[in-house]
């Protein structure tokens, strides 16, 4: 078996994760995965780049940010990193608190994020300016991922942030609000993908190809209404978090056209180009960003797909 490690911000959509190494997917291509859980963005691209693991399944914006020289910390390697295949990215509801009815009302307000230079913070900010509020009139705190933000909320700290849809419904079961924004950003927004570094992938060409192959079919078990029973028993299991009411919704999504998985796990490309639109605007230090193309490897992809 050759090894792989994988750091993700875990979720519904690393499910696939999960069911290729207790299906057998992964096993079938020679491979043993093993996934650790982000803390935030700044470790798990950190320890991608610096060689502490093989594959970040992260937000396709963190590729762009560390490549530009925009990420959120320094690395002792060059970020020469690639996105080589989509993943599912959950979209994060807008949470706020009780006393909060809409998106104006966060005008002087502290909001969680996980990090300031992360394309999710340029979300919020673009759709924060779409009801008014300019980037003096709030303040971003950074930090770490969903959970660390909810935590930030009850405590008082901050008055809204984006979160999981789990961690959003127990938001709003305890009185917290919702602020719905329209056009939904997320309709077209490119999040997640697994990427690695360059010269990782270029030595590692077969594994590379296995760990496709057994993600792409478990995402097709995954999909298969034959096997729907199993799948909220599946999510409470590597989700302790989920309770048995969340296990079921996010279960029902899987087989709803909003899932979170698509079969193939492609890269919208108009997706990825909103991704780049926002980062050229709130990136900083400011630096031109290249076409979809710079970021991407998709030579591997397109070798399975072949096959």
């Amino acid at each position: 078996m050759t090894a792989l490690s994988v750091i993700a911000f875990v979720g519904p959509e690393t499910l696939p994760l999960h069911v290729g190494t207790e299906k057998g997917f992964f096993a079938k291509e020679g491979l043993s995965v093993s996934c650790e859980a982000a803390s935030g963005s700044v470790y798990q691209m950190t320890s991608l780049i610096d060689g502490g693991c093989d594959i970040a399944m992260t937000a396709i914006d963190n590729v762009v940010a560390y490549v530009e020289g925009q990420g959120g910390a320094e690395t002792t390697n060059t970020p020469d990193i690639v996105a080589f295949l989509g993943s599912a990215s959950e979209p994060r509801p807008l949470i706020a608190a009780a006393d909060i009815a809409e998106i104006g009302a966060l005008r002087g307000r502290r909001l969680a994020v996980d990090a300031l230079n992360t394309g999710f913070s340029f979300l919020l900010r673009q759709v924060l300016e779409d009801y008014g509020l300019g980037m003096d009139d709030y303040e971003l705190v950074p930090v770490g991922a969903p959970g660390a933000r909810w935590e930030a909320m009850k405590s008082g700290e901050c008055a809204a942030s984006l979160l999981s849809r789990a961690i959003a419904a127990r938001a709003i079961a305890e009185g917290y609000r919702e602020l719905r924004s329209e056009p939904d950003p997320w309709s077209r927004y490119q999040g997640g993908v697994y990427c690695a570094r360059r010269g990782w992938l270029r030595m590692n060409g077969d594994p590379v190809r296995g760990f496709i192959r057994g993600t792409l079919a478990a995402t097709d078990w995954i999909l298969d209404p034959a096997n729907a029973e199993e799948l909220p028993g599946l999510l409470m299991q590597h989700l302790p978090h989920m309770s048995e009411d969340t296990a079921q919704a996010a279960a029902a999504e899987f087989h709803s056209p909003a899932s979170l998985l698509k079969s193939g796990q492609p890269i919208d490309l108009y997706g990825f180009q909103a991704v780049l639109d926002l980062r050229a605007k709130y990136g900083t230090p400011a630096a031109p960003v290249g076409t979809p193309e710079k970021y991407l490897e998709l030579s591997y992809c397109r070798s399975v797909f072949d096959e």
